[in-house]
């Protein structure tokens, strides 16, 4: 055990302050035209540097942020997330149409012009977190912009949001990680619970009446229509009217990931809207409970991919191979969820997964030579699956979160 002399939030700060922020801060940064540069190579070399992708720059300036609000106020991260809000607010935004583009070229012109309604909520994240750590009005009045962008262009009827608001025909997102292939016109519980997400963190910033009935409104959504009624867990796609949607093949399928981060988020988001948290429980410890009887690896720790709505994952051998993946983000959510199942409910059994996922992540998942945590690593061995850091999904944003609310928890 790593913990028998020290105690876990102790490392967990210091594996923040002195291995995943460093690695992030120290290489992202793009010196000639600003804004970051997360396509990383291990040891933090530049793999691309000809795309500046929106979800990555405001996942930085998230991370950067919380950063300095949990007491790494010496490092010069506030000031590199001024930096990037300088590059976000000048060169992303589509001044004719309003929001975010979806990515820009190192230089800062306009590359894809795709308006994801996923990528503006990581926006109202990030930039939520910075107006936080800086209490500047201008943040404030821009994060108030994308909101009312997402909810004059975004919103579809009662029915939460739509995946793209510029009227062209995309494939969702993450339509490779969900298997989903190009159907079009669904909708995906992940922008949903991503949304359910950034209006926790907006709403508890303002207490704004329009912030917080858009919180109810999407809360109530995912908890009532996005999770499996029998299985506990969540349905990956619906169509528009939110019936359930299958994968290419037509599977059914379930993201472990998603389901702890949906859980811990839902009782987030209740506490934001002073809601009774024992309306949300079924919901909340049924997410995590599923997660742990079907998706987590009891022997070694760590938590799988995805997997069927109901079995173990490593019995689903009609699924392909890499659900048993075990992906850095997933790892990082699974502590929150445990985190607060454990404060909440006093069971043993939350805080005995959160140990031994801990430990697997201190085992596999973090690159204690060269900083950051590895992407995906294999479920038995451990061994990465690629050595590289960054791409145009991954930042510092998840593993974060995560390590700064291990610190300040309360064990």
């Amino acid at each position: 055990m790593i913990f028998e002399d020290r105690a876990i939030q102790s490392i967990a700060h210091d594996l923040l302050a002195e291995n995943l922020m460093p690695f992030w801060a120290n290489h992202a940064w793009d010196h000639q035209y600003g804004g970051f540069l997360t396509r990383l190579d291990r040891q933090g070399r530049r793999l691309d540097d000809s795309e500046k992708i929106l979800m990555m720059q405001v996942r930085m300036i998230a991370s950067l942020s919380a950063a300095h609000r949990h007491g790494l106020t010496d490092r010069g991260y506030l000031d590199l997330a001024s930096r990037g809000f300088d590059l976000v607010t000048r060169h992303m935004w589509d001044e004719a149409n309003g929001g975010f583009h979806f990515s820009v070229t190192r230089d800062g012109a306009p590359k894809c012009t795709r308006k994801n309604t996923d990528f503006h909520a990581y926006a109202i994240t990030g930039l939520t977190e910075f107006y936080l750590a800086t209490r500047r009005e201008d943040v404030l009045e821009w994060v108030n912009r994308v909101f009312d962008v997402v909810h004059s262009q975004a919103t579809d009827r009662d029915l939460g949001y739509i995946e793209d608001f510029d009227d062209q025909n995309w494939p969702p997102l993450n339509a490779d990680q969900m298997h989903l292939g190009d159907q079009a016109q669904i909708k995906t519980v992940d922008m949903h619970t991503n949304m359910m997400e950034c209006l926790m963190y907006l709403a508890g910033a303002t207490r704004d009446p329009k912030h917080l009935d858009a919180l109810r409104r999407v809360t109530h959504l995912v908890r009532d229509r996005g999770i499996h009624p029998e299985h506990r867990c969540s349905i990956t796609a619906f169509d528009y009217d939110w019936n359930p949607a299958g994968d290419a093949r037509g599977v059914m399928t379930t993201s472990y990931g998603i389901n702890v981060e949906m859980a811990w988020l839902l009782l987030a988001a209740a506490d934001v809207l002073e809601e009774s948290r024992e309306d949300y429980r079924p919901a909340v410890l049924g997410l995590i409970d599923h997660a742990l009887d079907f998706g987590f690896d009891c022997e070694r720790g760590g938590l799988a991919a995805y997997g069927p709505m109901t079995g173990p994952v490593l019995d689903a051998v009609d699924l392909p191979g890499d659900r048993l993946l075990k992906p850095w983000w997933g790892q990082a959510e699974l502590i929150n969820a445990l985190l607060d199942a454990h404060k909440w409910t006093g069971e043993t059994k939350y805080d005995e997964a959160l140990q031994k996922t801990f430990e697997w992540i201190w085992q596999y998942q973090i690159d204690h030579e060269f900083g950051d945590w590895y992407q995906d690593v294999y479920w038995d061995t451990g061994q990465p699956v690629t050595t590289d850091k960054g791409n145009e999904w991954k930042t510092s944003f998840h593993a974060g979160r995560a390590l700064i609310r291990l610190a300040e928890a309360a064990l």
